[in-house]
């Protein structure tokens, strides 16, 4: 049986460390897990540990680290989703879903079509649980990285943010090529996607002009959440570690 992780960011060989509220929630009250319980724990930036659970009580968990173990390996792929904030918990979704897929990053950014009730995330008011949803995916997954969620930005911030690997938006106009027809598959990639609404013609010829090229997802008109996971999957599928 595989043991079960927690996600703790710093953790290090020997150290005692007391795990997140919410993971020590988790432990506690979901799995009822007991002092002496083996378990994993992992960094967030790779490296993950024996432990054992040394304290368990309704102030917290604590956990005693133990030796260094082989984590999963990464997809060769440095994949960044970058995608218009969605509104209730279909945001959550996708980054739940792209963490399991094996994103490295994950960039939320408000365009002209954003709806209205997303536009806050621009304020910071969801990051906090984005980050748990990611870690909680970790977990689940078992990578022993946890994609970053970058803060949210605006199409413009996004432009002008370096980026080394092919910048990649899709659209949904008839006859654009898919991922599929790209002559040769890249180390890093950039997707972007956008809003339920789509791209205002503006937008669409500032991205030209950033470097941006165009690509489709086939002959369906997708939801936005649907759009992002397909757009991962033909990514690693193409280039990274889910076609191998």
């Amino acid at each position: 049986m595989t043991p079960s992780r927690f996600h703790v960011p710093g953790a290090s060989p020997g150290a005692r460390v007391a795990l997140p509220e919410h993971a020590a929630h988790h432990a506690r009250e979901v799995l009822r897990l007991r002092a002496g319980a083996a378990v994993r724990v992992f960094d967030g930036a790779g490296a993950e540990f024996e432990a054992t659970l040394d304290s368990v009580t309704g102030r917290g968990v604590e956990a005693r680290i133990g030796r260094a173990v082989a984590a999963r390996p990464e997809s060769p792929l440095h994949l960044v989703l970058a995608l218009s904030p969605l509104k209730g918990d279909r945001m959550e979704l996708v980054i739940q879903k792209a963490t399991e897929l094996g994103v490295a990053e994950v960039w939320p950014v408000v365009t002209v079509r954003t709806d209205a009730a997303a536009r806050p995330a621009l304020e910071g008011s969801r990051q906090e649980r984005w980050d748990k949803v990611a870690s909680g995916a970790a977990e689940q997954c078992g990578r022993a990285v946890v994609p970053r969620i970058a803060g949210t930005s605006t199409l413009s911030e996004l432009l002008g943010r370096p980026f080394a690997g092919d910048r990649i938006v899709f659209v949904e106009k008839a006859g654009t090529p898919t991922l599929a027809a790209r002559a040769s598959p890249p180390s890093a990639a950039l997707i972007l996607v956008g809003p339920a609404g789509g791209w205002e013609p503006r937008e669409t010829e500032r991205l030209d002009g950033a470097g941006f090229v165009a690509a489709g997802l086939g002959p369906r008109i997708l939801r936005s959440e649907t759009a992002a996971l397909a757009a991962v999957v033909a990514a690693q599928v193409l280039w990274g570690d889910l076609g191998r």
